[in-house]
């Protein structure tokens, strides 16, 4: 008596295809350090913009050759504090995938 093994059939999952997001937490850690250098570029043109830029993110001020922790406030700590939130809000709880199932293009926290 031969016994007859039905198979089933292959079940294929179709893999999503990577698309383009815009981490906007992570952007919004520019919005003050661009404000900063737009505001200084209009004020004294490219080098005190760059100047402004560098003291920013570095928090050393290259006209006087002194650190001062308070520049980073408008750069680098902004920058990071987005940085951050777009890792354990968006990843972490998983907002960023709730907003991919419900069909929001491009935009991830």
């Amino acid at each position: 008596m031969a016994y007859m093994v039905k198979s089933r059939a292959k079940v294929t999952r179709r893999k999503a295809r990577a698309q383009m997001t815009i981490p906007v937490a992570a952007l919004a850690g520019f919005v003050p350090l661009a404000g900063v250098v737009m505001t200084s570029f209009k004020q004294g043109g490219i080098e005190l913009a760059g100047n402004n830029l560098v003291s920013n993110l570095t928090g050393y001020d290259i006209n006087t050759k002194t650190w001062n922790f308070g520049y980073m406030a408008k750069g680098t700590i902004p920058i990071i504090a987005g940085l951050l939130a777009h890792k354990l809000i968006g990843q972490k709880l998983g907002v960023n995938r709730m907003l991919a199932n419900a069909g929001v293009p491009f935009v991830r926290v």
